[in-house]
């Protein structure tokens, strides 16, 4: 009988001993990355000290915590970043900085914000550049994608020539208007019209200008305003100037809450009304402004969940109470239905590969939102516009009717 040599012994346990530390490597090297969901992060940015944005990011977590946070083999992670200071102004720096952040992160798929059409001017080329689809429930000057409203725009915003911004909400070129045919609804026959001085507030603030003075409603005067106004002498001259509306063209934390407390210290509020768009259709308006809110007029984009009556929206609004305690406004559902339109846009992709992402999202089509199905257009503008009207009643606003859809 043939014996093994002293060397064939030692190759056969070099061998064997090979095998092993292979066998070891792959089980706990190899195979558990095999088996390891890949990550993907959704950057989300907003002032974070506004009532209004806690809202949206409430929604954004209840939709990722309904899909367990996973989508075509991707584990979803959210990253949040504040681009607001303490009053929820939204300051430029920090929304670049955002921005920036986003792009660094390697395996970002998306960055749902900002809240501002004056900082998504800023964050939305910096994201171009990176090819990362970005996505705002809430920014709603009609330049960042339509031609005929201010220089460069919309061009500026996409160097790379590729659109990758998605809005979910409808514009202010209807919006404007829409609150301006409202006025005139309402009886007023003059206006006195603020704005904010920056591209949202003065841009709405035209364009309800140009729709008042095409239905017959006199302008009485126009300023721009911030919280440094003397808004004690402002209030006197509006009521000097015989209007019976005031239309504030902005954002909560630029001076409207300090607005509609001169009236009513003044007691002109028997006898001058106050309209603002969405900018001020939030809970820190009611906050700030107090009981002198009572009567205000608002338009928003979208309409309050409570008032869509589908089954979807009743459990969009019955899950949201249970969770949060409060109800959420026409923003929140808006963004409800954009953070479940990208999971599902990454559950078909299946990867982190950004130029699909953008794609599959760009191209959908007959989304089945909460108030209805909608896609998006050439632009990237959703194909709903519905704006309605409320008023403050009782310290919340009250639905009064749809404006436009």
């Amino acid at each position: 009988m043939r014996t093994l040599s002293h060397l064939q012994y030692i190759g056969y346990g070099l061998l064997l001993v090979a095998v092993v530390v292979t066998t070891v490597y792959l089980l706990f090297f190899l195979l558990p990355g095999m088996n390891r969901e890949k990550t993907a992060t959704i950057v989300f940015s907003g002032p974070l000290a506004l009532e209004s944005t806690q809202a949206i990011l409430n929604t954004v977590n209840l939709a990722l915590t309904e899909v367990n946070h996973t989508a075509g083999g991707l584990k979803l992670r959210l990253e949040v970043l504040d681009d607001g200071d303490e009053t929820g102004s939204w300051i430029p720096e920090k929304e670049a900085e955002n921005a920036r952040k986003a792009v660094a992160i390697k395996d970002v798929v998306a960055y749902f914000g900002p809240l501002n059409s004056g900082a998504a001017k800023i964050s939305m080329p910096i994201l171009n550049e990176a090819g990362i689809v970005q996505m705002s429930p809430a920014t709603t000057w009609p330049g960042l994608t339509k031609i005929g409203f201010q220089p460069g725009e919309p061009g500026v915003f996409y160097p790379t020539g590729t659109r990758h911004f998605i809005r979910l909400c409808t514009t202010d070129d209807l919006q404007g208007p829409a609150g301006a045919i409202w006025a005139k609804e309402l009886g007023f026959k003059s206006v006195y019209i603020l704005d904010d001085g920056e591209s949202y507030g003065n841009g709405i603030a035209r364009l309800f200008e140009a729709e008042s003075l095409r239905n017959g409603i006199k302008i009485t005067g126009t300023k721009s305003i911030s919280v440094n106004t003397d808004f004690k002498s402002l209030t006197q001259t509006i009521i000097d100037s015989g209007a019976e509306l005031v239309y504030f063209g902005g954002v909560t934390p630029n001076g409207a809450p300090e607005m509609v407390r001169a009236l009513k210290n003044a007691n002109a509020t028997n006898t001058v009304s106050f309209m603002g768009p969405d900018g001020i259709s939030e809970e820190d308006f009611l906050i700030r402004a107090g009981g002198a809110a009572e009567g205000v007029y608002v338009t928003a984009v979208g309409v309050q969940p409570a008032e869509i009556h589908t089954d979807a929206a009743e459990r969009y609004v019955q899950t949201y109470k249970a969770t949060y305690g409060s109800e959420p406004d026409a923003f929140s559902a808006l963004a409800y239905d954009g953070i479940h339109l990208l999971i599902d846009a990454l559950q078909n992709v299946g990867s982190v590969n950004r130029a699909d992402i953008i794609k599959q999202v760009r191209n959908t089509r007959e989304y089945p939102g909460l108030s209805g199905s909608f896609s998006f257009d050439k632009s990237g503008d959703t194909t709903v516009h519905l704006i309605s009207g409320s008023r403050v009643q009782d310290g919340a606003f009250t639905f009064v009717k749809i404006l436009s859809q």
